[in-house]
């Protein structure tokens, strides 16, 4: 969907499979986990707006490129993180 960039944690990007409020959802990259012995490694991830019960959602590192609809600018980034830290329970 997008060019390929390395994810890296606290980048923001739109999800081009899930949406809110009819449009693309945000989310943050939480952590990349170490691959086990045979897997890929994972790329974790957090909605913008999801609650402390609200599973991360992960996918291997090969396919995340799949998912960007696009990665935000900066000063969107900036601006959803401060909606993350104002509003309690989102990450």
């Amino acid at each position: 969907m997008t060019q390929s960039v390395i994810p890296q944690p606290g980048m923001w990007f739109e999800h081009a499979l899930n949406y809110q409020n009819d449009r693309p959802a945000l989310y943050v990259i939480t952590h990349i986990a170490d691959p086990g012995p045979t897997a890929l490694p994972q790329v974790h991830y957090q909605r913008l707006g999801a609650t402390p019960q609200d599973l991360e959602e992960s996918i291997d590192a090969d396919l995340f490129d799949d998912i960007v609809l696009r990665w935000l600018t900066p000063e969107e980034a900036a601006r959803a993180e401060i909606h993350a830290h104002y509003h309690p329970g989102n990450h």
